[in-house]
């Protein structure tokens, strides 16, 4: 059960390394209005500094997503993004197994003293998938926006129900 989501994580980090190996330096880091002022390397930078800080805090029994480090390198360099994801997926290659740890949640909302509750690595996994997933439809619209001749991975930005759900549409 744990090698599948490792598998999607991997597919998801290599769909994301093709996507800002062929974007131009501005494409990636300028802002732009359809995403609300933030750029396509702002939402790279988010979505990886999650798996960033699952892979390097989990091995102590705990994770708290809000402890990224926000490296603003990630978000106006298209190259360290991809050096970024080459990593990620070499860590994630090399996970044994799943084990139980304890999700730190300090930001539920502005006067939350925040709680902890218990989790699995195979579990915030999932949720890492999930939250690349989401990021990668908004860098898609702004890739889309921006350059629109741009080719993008099929099923880029799309969950796999969706995609399946589509597919059955189709057949019908």
């Amino acid at each position: 059960m744990f090698q599948p989501v490792i598998q999607a994580s991997q597919a998801l980090l290599s769909d994301l390394k093709k996507v800002i190996s062929d974007l131009e330096a501005p494409a990636y880091a300028g802002p732009q209005d359809v995403l609300s002022g933030a750029s396509v390397g702002q939402h790279v930078r988010h979505l990886l500094e999650f798996y960033q800080c699952l892979l390097g805090q989990s091995p102590a029994g705990r994770v708290n997503y809000s402890l990224r480090v926000r490296e603003l390198q990630l978000e106006q360099s298209p190259g360290f993004a991809f050096e970024i994801c080459e990593d990620l997926i070499c860590q994630l290659q090399h996970l044994d197994g799943d084990y139980e740890l304890i999700l730190d949640m300090d930001d539920l909302d502005i006067s939350s003293q925040g709680v902890s509750v218990p989790s699995s690595l195979s579990r915030e996994l999932i949720y890492c998938v999930e939250h690349a997933i989401h990021h990668m439809a908004i860098i898609k619209i702004g890739i889309i926006q921006q350059s629109p001749g741009f080719l993008l991975p099929d099923g880029f930005g799309v969950a796999p129900s969706t995609i399946r759900y589509r597919t059955s549409q189709c057949a019908q």
